[in-house]
């Protein structure tokens, strides 16, 4: 473990925001995030192997309050590891990043936790060893009192498979890279395709238009 104070990673999360847009920055924290859980679920498995299934999993939850990152209280635990059926609700008070990023740009439309969105997500499919996505539902910097997060097996969510796309790797220096090769595709559809430049036409008319605009004016004498 390594404790870092939260102005450090505040100061990170604006600059990933600046670099790499909201979106870019949302998922790679929410990758970060998933990485912690997952290494965390491998020590509740350890710490607890003969407690109840409930207890055990609550290592998780308990760990994330011990590491100052959120308080948990648990509303729903629902699970049936023959029918492959898991359903949780639980409830996160003094999200230190809901706060820090309500400080860095105010109330907000959308919730913001997305390294203990993904640390939910990495920890419960690492802990039951199939995938686990959760959502939040509600957020501090949304005004709401509480933040709320629900999760499920990822069959299980009728819009799984594009929850899960969150969390594929990618690389930002190949979309940049992407993102050049369109402006440049759209940068040479925009030149003209002859020598008039940006005027745009084929009648013998524009075309006399044009050889009449490109003529030089003739200099007039000055008075006498």
């Amino acid at each position: 473990m390594l404790l870092v104070h939260a102005a450090a990673f505040q100061a990170l999360r604006r600059e990933l925001v600046a670099s790499l847009g909201p979106e870019h920055a949302r998922r790679l924290l929410m990758r970060a995030g998933y990485a912690s859980g997952e290494r965390d679920a491998l020590l509740a498995r350890q710490v607890r192997p003969g407690a109840s299934l409930f207890d055990a999993f609550a290592v998780g939850p308990q760990l994330h309050m011990l590491e100052g990152a959120v308080r948990v209280q648990p509303k729903v635990f629902e699970l049936d590891e023959a029918a492959s059926h898991f359903h949780g609700i639980f409830q996160w008070d003094h999200s230190w990043e809901a706060e820090v990023h309500q400080r860095a740009w105010g109330p907000q439309g959308a919730p913001v936790c997305w390294m203990l969105l993904g640390y939910a997500s990495g920890y419960t499919s690492a802990f039951f060893r199939r995938p686990a996505l959760f959502k939040e539902v509600q957020c501090t910097a949304c005004g709401h009192p509480h933040c709320l997060i629900e999760g499920r097996f990822e069959h299980e969510w009728p819009d799984g498979e594009q929850l899960a796309r969150d969390y594929d790797p990618d690389s930002m220096l190949v979309r940049l890279g992407e993102l050049q090769s369109q402006a440049d595709a759209l940068r040479t559809q925009l030149q003209p395709a002859d020598d008039q430049g940006p005027l745009l036409g084929r009648s013998r008319a524009f075309n006399d238009t044009v050889e009449l605009l490109r003529r030089p004016r003739p200099r007039r004498s000055p008075c006498c």
